[in-house]
């Protein structure tokens, strides 16, 4: 099949100089999706399920470090990172790099 062959699919949006549609009236959408059983979702709630240790962390000065390292942990192992970080005032990056310290001289 050569490209002569091919046809390239069209689309009909009709006629784009007909009259717009009239503006979407927003009490009746939500009453509409009350009345099909949707709720709207509390703005409080979105706080509440947060994770409230993270949420009280400070932010975390800028190193200049820039390679990434993304990795899964258990949520212990998590929580002992983020608490040293915190306990010592330093940034995640540097209690990594104090943990291959403290693992390079155990081996010597």
């Amino acid at each position: 099949m050569s490209t002569e062959d091919k046809k390239r699919a069209t689309l009909d949006f009709g006629n784009l100089n007909d009259t717009p549609a009239p503006p979407v009236d927003n009490d009746a959408v939500k009453a509409a999706t009350r009345a099909a059983g949707f709720r709207e979702t509390p703005k409080a709630a979105a706080s509440e399920t947060a994770d409230p240790i993270r949420a009280t962390r400070r932010t975390r000065r800028k190193t200049g470090r820039t390679e990434q390292f993304a990795t899964r942990l258990r949520a212990e192992t998590i929580e002992a990172i983020y608490n040293y970080a915190d306990q010592h005032e330093i940034t995640l990056a540097e209690t990594i790099e104090r943990a291959i310290d403290a693992l390079r001289n155990d081996a010597k």
